[in-house]
């Protein structure tokens, strides 16, 4: 059995509030988009605190008892079939969301998050403390990222973005978060869209406010898009509204050039 305690560098009498902040410096050293950072580790972080931030979960633990069955015995607690009972529930759904994703089911975590995502009653938050909510919403969208869902990526990634800006859940992970949300929009959106719908989500984009170097970013990227369909009025007003959030930000002066090329 995985010592969590040692996972997270906590002794058995932490108390809850040691017991996340260990899980949240931890979890910022190591998350994949950090450099260094490390995935299977991060689940491994993931899992510990999952366990030591749930009493019941913890007690069964501290006992010995609490064992994942992986090999179809009998033996032991299956919290995983104990849960899926439960499914008419909302907050069992969402539980078992936490759990797959914990424990390498993330095809099942994103088949059961579907079932919930849109409804008020099955909102993570309303179950589980808002960070870590949060937190497993972030590892959705990188799983829809994962398997080219790119347009299902940013729409949790904005709402994540939106649920930040109403009430601090991320903190200090907030800066990967939004470096992960400018990927997403500026690399890996446009291998499925049309240009015009791009620029709509650059849009969208822009309009959250997630960052000065976010937005002006997404503006640049929404006026080479519109040179690229002959909108010259279009591209200038973007560029305008770049320029006014990163004067300096690398491009801009190039689509100038060419904007005043197409004019001349």
């Amino acid at each position: 059995m995985t010592d969590h305690y040692l996972v997270l560098g906590v002794s058995p009498d932490a108390s809850d509030k040691d017991v996340k902040s260990a899980f949240r410096k931890k979890a910022k050293a190591g998350h994949p988009d950090v450099e260094g950072g490390d995935a299977s580790r991060m689940r491994e972080l993931l899992d510990a605190y999952r366990v030591l931030s749930d009493p019941q979960l913890r007690r069964e633990y501290d006992r010995g008892r609490l064992r994942i069955i992986r090999d179809g015995s009998s033996e032991g607690f299956d919290y995983r079939a104990w849960l899926k009972e439960r499914l008419g529930d909302p907050e069992y759904v969402a539980k078992l969301v936490f759990y797959d994703l914990l424990h390498n089911l993330e095809d099942e975590a994103l088949e059961l998050y579907e079932t919930i995502r849109h409804r008020s009653d099955g909102r993570l938050e309303r179950f589980f403390e808002r960070p870590e909510a949060m937190d497993a919403e972030f590892c959705i969208a990188e799983e829809y990222a994962a398997r080219g869902r790119f347009r299902d990526a940013f729409d949790v990634m904005a709402k994540l973005i939106r649920m930040e800006q109403r009430l601090s859940g991320f903190g200090y992970f907030y800066d990967v978060v939004l470096a992960r949300f400018r990927k997403l929009t500026l690399e890996e959106l446009g291998r499925t869209l049309e240009p015009e719908d791009e620029i709509s989500l650059l849009e969208e984009a822009s309009s959250l406010r997630s960052s000065a170097v976010n937005d002006a970013q997404f503006l640049r990227r929404a006026a080479e898009l519109h040179l690229r369909l002959g909108r010259r009025n279009e591209a200038a007003l973007c560029v305008s509204r770049a320029q006014a959030l990163r004067p300096r930000l690398p491009g801009l002066k190039a689509l100038v050039s060419r904007i005043l090329s197409v004019g001349a």
